[in-house]
């Protein structure tokens, strides 16, 4: 997931660092131990964070270099989901509040609100409500247990054993069936979990999986014990597995079996990157030590102590690919948009028994009620696959993964945010305003919630506020509406109070006004209609737009003309009613 990302992750409370790059061969730490950190999560301990760690990867906005400064950074931070967290938590709001939420006010079998996550306190100062800022604590929702179990791996899906849903097939779920090999007889070609049967250690994972710092990344790089360990997976009273998921207690010494459990011969067969930044993944193909099947046989021996090379065919089959960003992570419901997917492994070449084979993935979006839908790419290549989204995605946020044959890459985020539309908007009984519409979502009575209405730039007072109907009390009657929303805002003019307003009645003298009912637009000649100053022309309420205006014709484009229609005709020198033609 991690595939181009410089990362160093230092110890107890220390400081998350990782840096964009561009990946050449140069970059790579050759040959290991440690192993390169150029695929997948790196090999380290996330199970003492502190928010500035989170805000690194998960980027509640995007940081300054006075944020960078401040936390001791002297890089740009990578834009890992930057801009899409607010958006992602948004889109919650108004489903239904699961077991195991994480929204510290949100009740189960509720709906999500913005009072769900959001803290509001009394300021005397300002006389109003504020919110607090306590959602910029990624912690203070997701929690961890500091030394045992980091938060990621206290996720619904880590605890229902689902590693999958962010590692991809790089890893196999525990328990799930997957083939291991418990009844065959070990060899010296079965891999052990350390003390490899070849002369330097070759045959055991710990050939290249032992600690010490990559120097090409800059991760400081754990045993394979810590890093274990400090997820919290198979530690009592932290998840539904004990330690006999890792540790072999029956005395055989092939904990290899153990191992298995996760990381399966079809995964550890698949996992391969890209060795010298020509975007193709090769199996058979790759210099030695950038994944399992590379090599043949340096790759092949650092698993298997007695290979000794001369395969025909490459085990390898639908390599593992990887998706590191979306060139567009948030779309507008109702729209259709291409995106492009950016990755690694998205296609691979191989050879076969039959010949050579390229294999392609197919991208799957899946909701968050587990619905997929599968995409064919309109072009593709290992790193990039480009693909035209459909525009009936309901709003909410999806799981992109680029998914090959048994292989899927880890998940990036797309949300898809409800078109804020006002499809009616009036003054009745005074200055009560009533908007009708979609896409309004919930509302939260806080200064600078992110959620308002305005008139002529005044603010109101909101009385009722729905997805679908907003009523609230304007001081202002006639001027741009403006809807603030948390999916964003929709705008409209309101000239029912502009009869009262402080320009004056225009009194023009109108010769004649042509109704082009085919092309929608209004022409008006005679005299007395002004220069036109900030003019503005409505029909039924609807805005026109103006293309002309002195002071004997008016010229107004984009109209819904229907017959019948009442036009206001608005400028900062006055205003004037006109009924159009009702023929």
């Amino acid at each position: 997931m991690f595939g181009n990302i410089k990362t160093s992750v230092a110890t107890c409370k220390a400081v998350l660092l990782i840096m964009l790059t561009s990946f050449t061969l140069s970059w790579a730490d050759v040959p290991p131990p440690p192993v390169n950190q150029n695929l997948g999560i790196p090999d380290s301990v996330f199970n003492n964070l502190e928010k500035e760690n989170c805000w690194y990867c998960h980027a509640p906005q995007r940081l300054t270099d006075a944020n960078l400064t401040n936390l001791g950074w002297t890089f740009t931070a990578p834009p890992v989901k930057a801009g899409i967290i607010t958006d992602r938590h948004h889109a919650r709001v108004g489903t239904l509040i699961a077991p195991n939420t994480q929204a510290p006010f949100g009740v189960v079998g509720e709906n999500y609100a913005c009072t769900s996550c959001h803290l509001i306190e009394w300021d005397d100062a300002l006389m109003a409500n504020v919110v607090v800022q306590n959602f910029t604590d990624c912690l203070n929702c997701h929690t961890q247990t500091a030394g045992t179990a980091s938060v990621h791996h206290l996720t619904a899906p880590a605890q229902a054993l689902n590693c999958k849903h962010c590692h991809g097939s790089v890893i196999d779920n525990p328990n799930d069936g997957h083939y291991i090999p418990t009844g065959r007889v070990p060899t010296t070609m079965t891999p052990r979990a350390s003390n490899g049967s070849g002369p330097n250690g070759e045959g055991a994972c710990t050939f290249c999986h032992s600690p010490g710092l990559e120097a090409a990344s800059g991760v400081s790089v754990n045993a394979n014990a810590v890093t274990h360990h400090s997820t919290g997976i198979g530690q009592i009273g932290v998840s539904a597995l004990d330690c006999t998921l890792c540790h072999d207690q029956s005395g055989t010494n092939w904990e290899i079996r153990r191992c298995e459990n996760c990381h399966g011969i079809n995964s550890i067969h698949n996992i391969q990157t890209d060795s010298n930044g020509d975007g193709n993944v090769t199996v058979g193909g790759e210099a030695a030590y950038y994944g399992h099947v590379g090599n043949d046989p340096i790759d092949c021996n650092g698993c298997h102590g007695s290979y000794i090379g001369a395969s025909t065919m490459n085990p390898g089959g639908a390599l593992v690919p990887s998706v590191t960003g979306l060139n567009n992570s948030v779309i507008v419901a109702g729209t259709t948009a291409t995106i492009t997917i950016d990755g690694e492994a998205l296609v691979n070449d191989l050879q076969t028994s039959s010949g050579p084979k390229r294999l392609a993935s197919k991208i799957v979006l899946t909701d968050l009620n587990g619905i997929e839908t599968e995409l064919t790419p309109n072009s593709i290549s290992p790193s990039a696959a480009e693909v035209t989204l459909p525009p009936n995605l309901e709003p909410g946020s999806y799981y992109v993964r680029a998914v090959k044959g048994s292989s899927e890459s880890n998940p990036i985020s797309l949300v898809v945010k409800p078109a804020v539309v006002i499809e009616w908007a009036e003054f009745w009984e005074g200055n009560t305003l009533t908007v009708e519409g979609h896409g309004f979502g919930s509302y939260m009575n806080a200064q600078e919630s992110g959620t308002s209405v305005t008139v002529n730039g005044a603010e109101c007072k909101v009385t009722s506020w729905t997805d679908k109907l907003v009523i609230a009390e304007c001081p202002e009657k006639c001027g741009k509406l403006v809807l603030e929303t948390i999916s964003g805002n929709a705008t409209d003019n309101m000239f029912g109070g502009c009869e009262t307003a402080t320009v004056p009645d225009l009194n023009p003298t109108i010769d004649a006004i042509d109704s082009d009912y085919y092309w929608d637009i209004v022409t008006i000649d005679g005299s007395g209609f002004g220069n036109g100053a900030n003019a503005s022309v409505t029909v039924n309420g609807d805005t026109c737009k103006v293309t002309a205006w002195s002071d004997n014709k008016i010229v107004a484009e984009e109209c819904p003309i229907r017959g019948c229609d009442t036009m206001i005709a608005i400028s900062d020198q006055g205003s004037f009613t006109k009924l159009l033609d009702c023929n």
